[in-house]
């Protein structure tokens, strides 16, 4: 399990100082409601496994420092917040792109990483493509068009 094998990673050579920046800029940018009751190892861990997997982009301004961040998973329409949770790797022939984690510094630095999601994984046009938000106080899953990236690429030149 890729998980596992990240984690022995970890404990091995210890956490890389690019790991321990991203962990610090989604904590600071974080609500509560994200992470819910994970550790700072256990993102850690969830960072180094983006990372490794090639499911992250890490945007940085002119003087080196982070401004955004977006970690993504490739699972089926039915699966959810559990399919995180539960630590379950990608689905090679998924039929959906999970938006697990978006942190940024406004809209600008999300038009570029819509960008990015495009140009990295380029099923995402063809694929279906949900997340998690916090409505009224609960976990509520959504669904995402198209229309979502052409309205935020349209309305930010």
């Amino acid at each position: 399990m890729l998980s596992r094998y990240v984690q022995s990673i970890i404990n091995e050579h210890g956490v890389p100082p690019k790991v321990q920046n991203i962990v610090r800029y989604c904590l600071l940018k974080e609500n509560g409601k994200v992470f819910e009751d994970w550790g700072k190892e256990v993102i850690e861990t969830m960072v180094t496994y983006h990372m490794v997997k090639k499911t992250i982009i890490t945007k940085y301004d002119d003087k080196g420092d982070i401004i955004g961040v977006l970690m993504w998973y490739v699972c089926d329409n039915n699966d959810g917040w559990e399919f995180v949770k539960n630590w379950e790797e990608d689905k090679e022939d998924g039929d959906t792109i999970f938006l697990a984690f978006l942190f940024s510094d406004g809209i600008e630095v999300v038009k570029e990483m819509v960008l990015d999601i495009i140009r990295q994984e380029p099923d995402i046009l063809t694929k279906k493509i949900i997340g998690i938000r916090q409505r009224n106080g609960t976990p509520t899953r959504v669904e995402y068009t198209l229309k979502l990236f052409n309205k935020i690429l349209k309305s930010h030149g």
